[in-house]
């Protein structure tokens, strides 16, 4: 392909910058074309595979490297990270996994451009245009637009070393690498700006070694040129963050200390990086030969990625400590539910919900707990925490609420519709069993103001109710979470044990009246008990909303919940 393009030889300096310019435009739309479509083949499923499998700090670094080797993008794939976390589906600690990750799995663009694939660039070309052009079937339209920007982007390299050749030889070019030679921290400069530029530290990688396969540029020049070329990439992430919750940005931070760590540490020891790889180049690539500039950087991520995880948590104190998080509950939640996914990731939308509801639910856990102390205690800053709990939980399911609502249901899988019916009643069963929990606090503390004696039987029985309710409760919500089916059937066999329970307290009283001993216990009694058995109700329905949908379409989910 070099030999073809030879025969057009720039003769002037119009000729040259058309051809550089020319050249660079062409590489900049073919991989931006190639990681465009490989991320509409990889589809949602991509953001809910970094969720969900995140669980280590070496389960992140992998699944960082693996989906941006997909990808071909590291700033897609922190930016994803970003948007995840702002939507409370992965935490800061997970995030900064799959950053290292991403680093890492960006080298191997580095490493394509630096195989000898250039003379089979037309023929790619071809077979991407032919995709293109007869196949309307979507992913394998995308696949062409693949293919063709693979071929392209070798095209516009071969087009920008043919115009570089020329201005290498000029006096004002060979001064500039002479002085980033000379001074490493340009260099670091130059990579920065460059990638900041492109947002794609791929293509002004890529560019570098065009560069360098021209012997324009030195070793010595590149590689601080390639330090900053990790720095510039992550203005993406930083500028993804501007909107995005304090967990976010601290994410976006730690890209960039991750980075500027790695890059001033290298530049301490640059000539020993240096030594390296010219010895590298010279034992096994060949001079000037794009595979150096890869495998440096390849040994540049990866060696960064190990000294960071070796020191971690001192990496996160630093960045909690400049940017620490708040503690002001509504603001997260807002935050939380990220709008931009009830479009882009309707699944992962869900998800954030399903969050929401979860922390809702141990709200009205938390209010149950605090009626039986209060109960016990007679202290009123139990009544007060559960009046405040009260406010929280319908604060969550109004937001939770219209936030499902704007899901709108031909962009959602039958299962997907089913889950949005699943969330939205159990949103409901949670604030119910919140009001419920504030109707028995205002009993018990009605009680307290009349100087109502707690006898012996109505204190144990109480008790004992509060305890079975309260169990009932964190089982609902634990079988919600996980999906688990045995839970779920544990739930509602203890409904069906509660209306006993109730029946039979509420008989004792009976009998207790018949007796002629009547006090104002009995008036509050079976209020206290109705709320309680409601309470049981509600958490049945948020159990058997588990349980019907996994046995209703058992064939889809191949034995599976809905809430997996």
């Amino acid at each position: 392909m070099h030999y073809f393009f030879s025969i057009f030889v720039p003769d002037n300096t119009f000729s040259i910058i058309s051809i550089v310019l020319g050249g660079l435009g062409l590489f900049l739309y073919g991989i931006t074309l190639m990681s465009d479509s490989l991320k509409q083949l990889a589809g949602n499923k991509l953001k809910s595979l970094i969720a969900k499998a995140t669980g280590t700090l070496f389960k992140g670094i992998l699944t960082g490297t693996i989906v941006t080797c997909i990808i071909q993008s590291s700033s897609a794939t922190t930016v994803i990270v970003i948007g995840l976390i702002s939507a409370g589906l992965m935490s800061f600690k997970q995030g900064i996994g799959v950053m290292m990750g991403a680093n890492i799995g960006t080298t191997i663009t580095a490493f394509l451009i630096g195989l000898n694939i250039s003379k089979y660039s037309f023929i790619i070309l071809a077979i991407g245009v032919i995709i293109l052009l007869f196949f309307e079937r979507k992913r394998i339209n995308e696949l062409g637009k693949t293919i063709f920007g693979f071929a392209a982007l070798f095209v516009g390299l071969e087009l920008m070393g043919l115009g570089l050749e020329p201005i290498s030889g000029m006096s004002w070019f060979e001064e500039v690498m002479t002085s980033m030679s000379r001074y490493p921290l340009l260099g670091v400069l130059v990579g920065t700006g460059l990638t900041s530029l492109t947002q794609s530290s791929s293509a002004s990688i890529g560019v570098l070694q065009q560069i360098f396969s021209t012997g324009a540029i030195s070793l010595k020049a590149a590689l601080p040129v390639l330090l900053g070329c990790n720095i510039g990439t992550t203005v993406t992430a930083l500028l993804s963050s501007i909107s995005a919750t304090r967990e976010a940005k601290q994410a976006a931070l730690f890209h960039l200390f991750f980075n500027i760590f790695g890059t001033v540490a290298f530049l301490i020891f640059l000539s020993a990086y240096t030594s390296l790889f010219s010895w590298t180049e010279s034992r096994f690539l060949g001079i000037n030969n794009k595979l150096t500039i890869a495998f440096a950087h390849i040994f540049f991520n990866t060696i960064t990625t190990i000294i960071v995880v070796l020191i971690s948590k001192y990496f996160i104190k630093f960045i909690q400590m400049i940017l620490p998080l708040k503690t002001d509950i509504f603001t997260d939640l807002v935050d939380k539910l990220n709008e931009d996914l009830l479009v882009s990731s309707p699944v992962l939308a869900l998800e954030s919900a399903k969050k929401g509801v979860i922390e809702m639910g141990n709200f009205s856990l938390q209010m149950a707990i605090s009626a039986k102390t209060y109960f016990n205690d007679n202290d009123e800053k139990h009544f007060d925490q559960c009046l405040d709990l009260e406010e929280k939980v319908d604060y969550y399911d109004h937001k939770i609420h219209d936030y499902l609502l704007k899901l709108r249901s031909e962009n959602l899988s039958e299962k997907g519709v089913i889950t949005q019916a699943v969330l939205m009643d159990t949103l409901g069963d949670f604030e119910r069993i919140a009001d419920h929990s504030v109707n028995i606090v205002e009993f018990f503390k009605s009680r307290y103001e009349m100087n109502v004696e707690n006898l012996p039987d109505f204190t144990e029985n109480i008790n004992h109710f509060l305890d079975r309710i309260i169990t009932q409760i964190s089982d609902a919500i634990l079988c919600f979470e996980t999906g688990n089916l045995s839970i779920a059937k544990k739930v509602v066999l203890a409904e069906s044990e509660i209306d006993k329970l109730e029946r039979k307290y509420r008989r004792e009283q009976l009998a207790t009246i018949g007796s002629g001993i009547v006090n104002a216990n009995d008036v509050f009694f079976a209020d206290i008990l109705s709320n309680l058995e409601r309470i049981s109700d509600h958490c049945d329905n948020i159990a058997s909303n588990i349980i019907d949908p996994h046995y209703m379409s058992k064939e889809i989910t191949k034995g599976k919940t809905y809430l997996d």
